[in-house]
């Protein structure tokens, strides 16, 4: 959204994260497996592996899958399902029906490497995949791509996926008999006797809307931006950008729902609301459509905003900012918060490992709206605390980009996290603090 010179030193160090992804390969349909152990997020390469991504997307909406477990595990390997059910009624595993087998998709471009998904076939048989699928629990490159046709990966665990892949393939396993001779169990059986409560179960498996939530920006125009939070298949946008005259503004589009790769929505401009260093008063706020947008997305990275504001069109091409890397926090604060009692304003708090960047969208003294970035907000417990940031001087949405102002440090943010829906917001702002208590909102 803005870079500090420190800033541009640290996306400098991140910009081979983009190259992590399996080459060639363009993430787009999610499914979403609710597991004994959790949910297990699965990205699939539908343009690189058509074929294998229809097939398998058949079996996730029928509902196949529910109900199914992991029934083959070996460590440092794999772990296997999607051949298997536990049927509540006759309270035993049976045979997951299967439809005809896929043609095989294997490329170099889409190696088994740790973290992705692949289908299993018949020995010797390289187009017999039909439901049954494994995930890669290592680099399987050096025997995986070069038997049997090579084995098509056509997907991969999302990152914060990975610690449920690991813990049910560091379950305890037991040899029930082929095909059940290598079977992740989550609890000893009572009297011998395998029961549901027992296996590694995908409850269900579902295909989740594609997530564009974050921090989109354009790189070559640092000093602008947009947080999209998404709930479901509604976007709720905010752009923080500049009038004409280079002061801070903002707009929202509160309504965006997706549709294929996009959305579009209404922009509204917000003047008359109360500076945060005041008690709220929204009698004055007043709210005015001033034109509408559109996000077309070309996958979960990049895609072009095109707007028309006062009657003047743009467009804009954005990419999703990376601002950070690291280990995983048992919690995401990711989301639009606010206080409930004070619409009007609000705070869009993205998360990307233990780093959270705010923005936050406000009003000064006089009711024209203002924003503030709180870029580098480093989780320590439940909460964080950084350095408060203004900018000026930049170009409107409808203009060409030349934005030469640096940011103010003009105080600090703290935020203390109570639950993971509910917090306080502490903050100086140029030597006057105050607090505001904050929710995720609904919408």
């Amino acid at each position: 959204m803005f870079s500090t010179h420190c800033k541009w030193r640290l996306f400098a160090r991140l910009a081979a994260m983009f190259m992590l992804v399996a080459p060639g390969a363009v993430q787009s349909s999610t499914v979403r497996m609710e597991t004994t152990l959790g949910v297990i997020e699965v990205l699939l390469y539908d343009n690189a592996a058509p074929r294998t991504v229809a097939n398998f997307l058949q079996y996730v909406n029928s509902g196949a899958f529910n109900n199914s477990f992991v029934h083959r595990s070996v460590p440092g390997f794999i772990i296997q399902g999607g051949g298997f059910v536990w049927n509540d009624a006759t309270g035993n595993m049976s045979s997951l029906p299967t439809n005809g087998p896929v043609a095989n998709e294997f490329s170099t471009t889409r190696s088994n490497l740790r973290g992705t998904i692949a289908m299993a076939k018949l020995s010797g048989d390289p187009n017999s995949a039909t439901s049954q699928w494994f995930f890669n629990l290592a680099n399987n490159a050096a025997s995986l791509d070069v038997q049997n046709g090579g084995f098509t990966v056509f997907g991969e665990v999302s990152p914060a996926s990975m610690s449920v892949i690991d813990a049910i393939a560091n379950l305890p396993r037991i040899n029930a008999g082929s095909p059940f001779d290598e079977l992740p169990l989550v609890s000893t059986p009572t009297n011998g006797t395998i029961q549901k409560a027992n296996l590694a179960i995908i409850s269900t498996a579902t295909v989740a809307p594609v997530d564009y939530q974050g921090l989109w920006w354009n790189a070559n125009e640092s000093g602008w931006g947009m947080s999209l939070t998404q709930h479901g298949n509604i976007i709720f946008a905010a752009l923080y950008t500049y009038d004409n005259a280079g002061q801070p503004t903002w707009y929202v589009i509160p309504n965006c729902p997706v549709v294929s790769s996009g959305c579009s929505g209404d922009i509204y401009k917000v003047t008359g609301g109360t500076p945060p260093v005041a008690a709220w008063n929204g009698a004055g706020k007043n709210v005015a459509k001033v034109g509408n947008g559109t996000l077309a997305f070309a996958n979960t990275s990049a895609g072009i905003f095109n707007f028309t504001i006062d009657n003047v069109a743009g467009s804009k091409a954005i990419t999703q900012q990376v601002f950070a890397t690291g280990s995983v926090p048992p919690v995401n604060y990711t989301d639009l918060w606010w206080n409930s009692n004070e619409s009007g304003w609000g705070i869009s708090l993205t998360q990307q490992f233990g780093i959270i960047f705010a923005a936050w969208y406000t009003y000064d003294a006089t009711g024209k709206p203002v924003w503030y970035v709180v870029p580098n907000c480093l989780l320590s417990g439940a909460g964080c605390t950084g350095s408060l940031y203004l900018v000026t001087g930049g170009q409107p949405l409808t203009a060409k980009w030349n934005y030469t102002n640096p940011a103010t440090n003009v105080g600090s943010v703290s935020f203390a996290f109570s639950n993971t829906a509910n917090g306080t917001m502490s903050y100086t702002i140029n030597g006057i603090s105050s607090s505001r208590v904050i929710t995720r909102q609904a919408f």
